[in-house]
Parts: C-alpha cells; sequence; structure tokens
C-alpha cells in the first residue's frame, strides 16, 4: 500500500544517461542489422570502442543502483522490506511489455517477409520450442547460450538477467544487518564463481565441450556484478559514505571516468576481455552519482526533454530493433542502395520512430499496468 506520508525520492539527470545508453545501443543495432541484411557496414569500427556493450552495461549498473537506494530507502522509513510488493511492482513495469516482444518476435513478424533476417530465419524453426519455453521462462540468456538469437528478441537477455538477479536480491538485502558485508560477500562469490570456471575451462580440467561452452557464455552474459557495483554507489551515498564519495566527487575522478568510457575497449589489455565491464562499472557509477548526487557538479542534464525520453527509454530498448530492420528494408527498397544519403536516413528514421513507438507503447500500453503500481509502492519515488 502506498504510504502519502513518506518523502518521495528524486535523483536529477538520470533519464538522460538512460536514453544516452540506448542510443548507445540502437547505433550498434544499426550497423549490425545493416550487416545482417547484407549491406555493408561500420560494425568492426564500433566493436573497438564496445558501443553496444557500454549501453548495457550502464543500464544494469544504474538498475542495481536506483533498485538498492529504493530498499534501502524503503527499510529507513518502514523498518523492512515488502517482498511481495516488490515482485508485483517489478512485474507490473517490465512484463507486459517484455512478454508483448515474444509475441510479435515468435507469432507476429515472422510472417512479414520484409521483416525476416535472413541468417537468423533458418534457425527459427529448429529451435522454436526451446526457445519459446526458455524466454517465457524470463531465461532469454539462456536460450541466448544455447541458441542463435531470436530476430527482433536478441535485446531482452538483459532483461533476463535484470529480473534474475532481482529474484534474490530484495531476499538478501531484507535479512541482512549489515549491506556492505554483503555487498562485498556477494561480489566476490559472483566473480570468483566466474573466474574459478574459466581457469578450470582453460585448463582443460573441465572439458570444452558444447555444453561447457553454453554455459561460459551464459555465465558471460550474467553481469550480477554489474548491478552490485551499483549497489555499492547506493550504499555509499545513502549511508553518506565520506571517505567514497570525496574520492567519487572528485574532478579529476569524474573527467578520467568520462574521458576513460570510448577508450577503455580500444586500449585495454587482452587479459581484460572477459573483465572489461568491471572497470566500466565503476565509471559508470562514478557518472552516475556525479550526475544525480554531486551537488557541486557541474553536468547539467535535468530538462523536459531528457526527462521525456528516458521516461519511453525501457520500451526504446525493446523495440529498436524491429524497427531498425523494418526502416533499412524500406530505405533499400526504395533506394536500391545504402550511400551516405541513405545511412543517414536509415538513422534519423530509426531513432524517430523508435521514439514515436516507445511513446505510444508507454502512453497508451504500458499505463495501463503503471496505474496500478501505487497500490504496490511502499515508499513513493518521484521520478526515479
Amino acid at each position: 500500500m502506498t504510504d502519502n506520508s513518506q518523502d518521495s525520492v528524486y535523483l536529477p539527470g538520470l533519464n538522460a544517461l538512460r536514453f544516452f545508453a540506448a542510443f548507445l545501443v540502437i547505433v550498434t543495432h544499426v550497423e549490425l542489422l545493416k550487416g545482417q541484411l547484407g549491406f555493408s557496414n561500420s560494425l568492426k569500427f564500433l566493436e573497438q570502442f564496445n558501443l553496444g556493450g557500454l549501453g548495457v552495461y550502464f543500464f544494469f549498473v544504474l538498475s542495481g543502483f536506483l533498485i538498492t537506494y529504493l530498499l534501502i530507502h524503503e527499510k529507513e522509513k518502514t523498518g523492512t522490506i515488502k517482498i511481495k510488493a516488490f515482485y508485483i511492482r517489478r512485474l507490473l513495469r517490465i512484463w507486459p511489455l517484455y512478454y508483448f516482444i515474444i509475441l510479435l518476435a515468435f507469432f507476429i513478424l515472422p510472417n512479414f517477409e520484409m521483416m525476416e533476417i535472413p541468417w537468423l530465419q533458418q534457425f527459427y524453426h529448429s529451435n522454436f520450442i526451446v526457445n519459446l519455453v526458455l524466454f517465457l521462462l524470463m531465461l532469454p540468456n539462456l536460450a541466448l547460450a544455447l541458441n542463435p538469437a531470436i530476430a527482433h528478441a536478441g535485446q531482452l537477455w538483459s532483461i533476463g538477467v535484470e529480473e534474475q538477479f532481482y529474484l534474490i536480491w530484495p531476499v538478501l538485502f531484507k535479512r541482512t544487518n549489515n549491506l556492505l558485508r554483503l555487498l562485498i560477500l556477494l561480489f566476490v562469490v559472483v566473480v570468483g564463481i566466474k573466474v574459478l570456471f574459466i581457469l578450470l575451462l582453460n585448463s582443460n580440467t573441465i572439458p570444452s565441450s558444447e555444453n561447457m561452452l553454453a554455459l561460459k557464455k551464459f555465465m558471460a552474459m550474467s553481469k550480477f556484478e554489474c548491478m552490485i557495483i551499483g549497489a555499492f554507489g547506493a550504499y555509499g551515498v545513502k549511508y553518506n559514505s565520506k571517505k567514497m564519495l570525496s574520492i567519487v566527487y572528485h574532478p579529476i575522478v569524474f573527467g578520467i571516468s568520462l574521458l576513460s568510457l570510448p577508450l577503455m575497449n580500444y586500449f585495454s589489455p587482452e587479459i581484460l576481455n572477459d573483465a572489461i565491464h568491471l572497470p566500466y562499472s565503476v565509471m559508470f557509477i562514478v557518472i552516475i552519482l556525479n550526475v544525480s548526487t554531486n551537488k557541486k557538479g557541474l553536468v547539467l542534464l535535468e530538462n523536459n526533454f531528457f526527462n521525456f525520453l528516458g521516461k519511453i527509454s525501457y520500451g526504446l530498448y525493446m523495440y529498436h530493433m524491429m524497427i531498425v530492420v523494418f526502416v533499412i528494408q524500406m530505405v533499400a527498397k526504395i533506394h536500391g542502395e545504402i550511400g551516405l544519403k541513405e545511412n543517414i536516413l536509415i538513422y534519423f528514421c530509426s531513432v524517430g520512430l523508435s521514439i514515436l513507438v516507445a511513446w505510444l507503447s508507454y502512453e497508451y500500453f504500458e499505463k495501463l499496468f503503471l496505474k496500478l503500481k501505487p497500490k504496490f509502492t511502499i515508499v513513493k519515488s518521484g521520478k526515479i
């Protein structure tokens, strides 16, 4: 139940960051899909800077930060965590659009020739039942580890990772009396399991079978550690960890984090390949905290335009794959080839249509479920 006497939680600037992250993912997928549809692309260039990965890692870190921030706030105000209410809120925000995309990708869009992605289409029927069951069970990352991606639904893997993490996180949070110790322990366990598995696999202690390689891919996608790093940021802010915040808020640390993001992947040594998301995550939480909680911060991203784009960023992320395919196919059909002008048109239409569809979805579909959230909101979250 909503307690109207409780304080509202408001953190400025985060909607802009949400949109920037979604935009990086869209740019990467435009180039990826151009290649899969048989056109020249710049994917290899973008992969040098890991733009798509940056967007997804950011969403993981931001999610861990926000959810933990709200859990701390709820526990401060009420003395406990209402687990059932937490799960219902997640369900109302995430599940309707998640399952709608599954409906479109599995049953509707494959009937339209212009929406086909030839390389993926050949696997559509052979893996249909297994993929569908795994997607319905909120295990799209396992489906992607076992089989080629489902056209127009490949982006759902990250939603599955978040839902799997939040299946256990509020339960652990509620039971702990020492959040910092829990975070450290959880981080060590998650990273330790992955490191141990990779070492055993590389030393041939575990045979490199097809199933083991699929398990490695599944574990690599399950970036729980990114969300844990985000949770560390929430802990630092809510409990006013002056030592941590003095480092995070230092202009040099903030500047290095901003400047290093586009260059880290390009210059990082090969040994960091399986762990590049960790320094990225640290940089992201530094940026998130400076933008949203540093009262002396110089980055001002709070305005109605960015708030609107951030509000519909979930829809942008979920719909953009099918929209990009549609736009590329239409431009190619009309112009016959894809040159500079056509590429500009593809980007303009892909982003513009994604914003339009995401807005329509938010206003006329997602809001139907979001209106029910206040019944299960323990602490009002404002614009968080």
